[in-house]
């Protein structure tokens, strides 16, 4: 991914308050970090290492990190994350033999949870319950559990060969959500409104993935074939209406110990294409949102760490979209220390030391935030990328370009667009917020030529 304009803070911010005394006990620990997701995650680690953690990370040969060793890495533990039955197994030998003495487990990325889990329990060290990711990492696995404890949930189908694409539209209908059992960050997920739409989507991914894994080598160790690694079962969800929200906990001994929510952009794209934080969405409504996502999270037995839930507020009340068990991806991290003082990287460090926490949250927003995504508008070739660099407003808080001159690019022409980039700008209101970002995006100019 690139970053042609960095991620620096143009505006400046209120200061967050001072750190939690209780993070001190962060200082010379070793955590194992369990695959180091993609080089957006790397603010965690820089924020992990100022808190003055000690961190060694266990992915494949070749990955980012492995070439940060010395710096922001003490060290580099190597194993082929293929094929995936035996991964938890070889990684356990392989931290055995690496001599190294750790104090934590932890990881950041989707794909990771249950091997941490697994590597903690063989470590003796504080994780997860396995069978609470395992369960979490299943989305049709999620949702029975969900109902067997009484949570209204939405109608769904586990598709398991394309012969029971009938049987799945006759019981959850149309609109409805197609996406795979075990996916994450929006891969191959699709609003299909009729029978044709969801044979075309259901064979276009199924084929397109298989044509991917078979052309990867067998050791492959890109994590998002993760994915696929069991096979290529999908669900049928029915499509929830209303507004979108992100909850991020922290939990503590079985507790709720903190919640920040967030209300997500309509999203004609089945991906997440930007935020507001604080919602300007009724407190009472937030509450049932949150009490929801609480709810969820002791059904499937998880009492310590963090945790990202998507949920809808929907014409019936609020409904559970998914669980992650982990901090929310992009700067969700940035966003709730800016807004709310909560340092989300530091409080879950802790609850994997076996630590209870009591993380102070601002009685106030210390600001608030409004995000985009800058979705590609059309299918062509980038022709300059420097669409960013006279949007200079003071309320900008951070900027970036994914993309370079020459690159191809996707638009809604072709499929799910590509993004561009990304801006955040802070102000005093959320309206200040929305109305600062909507005239920022209007003087955006993209550059693609039509190939």
């Amino acid at each position: 991914m690139s970053t042609t304009n960095q991620a620096t803070p143009l505006f400046r911010l209120p200061a967050p308050p001072a750190d939690d005394e209780a993070l001190a006990a962060l200082r010379d620990k070793r955590f194992l970090i369990v695959m180091g997701s993609y080089p957006g995650k790397r603010f965690m680690y820089e924020r992990a290492r100022e808190l003055g953690a000690r961190l060694v990370v266990l992915d494949g040969p070749g990955h980012w990190t492995q070439a940060e060793v010395g710096g922001l890495f003490e060290a580099f533990i190597e194993v082929d994350l293929q094929p995936p039955d035996t991964l938890a197994d070889r990684a356990l030998r392989a931290v055995r033999q690496s001599g190294l003495r750790f104090d934590g487990v932890a990881t950041f990325e989707e794909f990771a949870g249950p091997v941490a889990s697994l590597l903690a329990r063989g470590l003796g060290l504080t994780g997860h319950p396995f069978l609470s990711v395992a369960h979490c990492r299943d989305k049709t696995l999620t949702r029975e559990i969900c109902i067997e404890a009484g949570i209204p949930s939405p109608r769904f189908f586990r598709i398991r060969a394309a012969e029971e694409l009938a049987a799945a539209a006759a019981h959850v209908g149309f609109p409805a959500v197609l996406k795979p059992v075990s996916g994450a960050s929006s891969v191959a997920t699709y609003r299909v409104d009729g029978d044709d739409e969801l044979a075309h989507r259901y064979h276009q991914t199924v084929d397109t993935l298989k044509g991917h894994l078979k052309a990867a080598d067998v050791h492959s160790n890109d994590e998002e074939e993760l994915i696929w690694a069991k096979g290529f079962d999908m669900t049928l969800e029915q499509f929830l209406d209303g507004e979108e929200f992100d909850v991020d906990y922290l939990l503590s001994r079985g507790q709720v110990a903190y919640a920040g929510i967030g209300r997500d952009l309509p999203q004609p794209y089945m991906r997440e294409v930007g935020s507001r934080l604080p919602p300007d969405f009724p407190e009472d409504k937030q509450a049932e949102l949150i009490a929801l996502g609480a709810e969820v999270l002791a059904v499937l037995g998880f009492t310590e760490g963090s945790f990202h839930v998507e949920l809808k507020y929907t014409s019936a009340g609020p409904r559970l979209i998914e669980v992650n068990a982990r901090i929310g991806g992009a700067y969700i991290a940035k966003l709730h220390r800016w807004v709310w003082g909560v340092d989300l990287i530091g409080q879950y460090l802790l609850t994997r030391l076996g630590r209870p926490i009591a993380p102070g949250k601002a009685p106030r927003p210390l600001t608030h935030i409004a995000t985009s995504d800058l979705s590609c508008p059309h299918s062509g070739v980038i022709l300059r990328a420097d669409f960013l660099d006279n949007i200079d407003s003071p309320h900008v808080i951070l900027k970036r370009v994914y993309v370079t001159a020459g690159q191809r690019v996707t638009g809604p022409d072709r499929g799910v667009p590509d993004s561009l980039g990304e801006i955040f700008v802070a102000a005093t209101s959320t309206d200040e917020a929305d109305r600062i970002l909507d005239g920022l995006l209007a003087q955006i100019e993209f550059d693609i030529a039509v190939a």
